[in-house]
């Protein structure tokens, strides 16, 4: 966990606050994921909003054993294909797949 220093004998401000309530959601959206993931009935899983904040988020930061790692990019491409298909999102990557 990323640990913010506070000077001795000074109140955190509101942003030390904020950025611990984020890092603990994160670690538990971290936690909760590689369980999911490296379980016998992942494929099963529905991600929640927290689950795609935190990817949106912190995805680069955050630590996955190697089979969740692998599942969890099969289960985000798989929904991104259902949008696709039900044409809900409109694929950037058609037009000029570089930009």
């Amino acid at each position: 966990m990323t640990k913010i220093i506070n000077f001795p004998n000074s109140p955190k401000s509101k942003a030390q606050v904020e950025a611990e309530k984020l890092e603990l959601k994160k670690l538990a959206v971290e936690t909760s994921l590689n369980l999911a993931m490296s379980s016998s009935i992942w494929e099963h899983y529905i991600f929640t909003d927290d689950d795609m904040e935190c990817l949106e988020q912190f995805g680069e930061v955050m630590t996955f054993s190697p089979t969740a790692a692998s599942r969890l990019i099969s289960k985000l491409a798989a929904q991104n294909k259902a949008l696709l298909d039900m044409q809900i999102v409109e694929p950037d990557y058609e037009k000029d797949p570089w930009s």
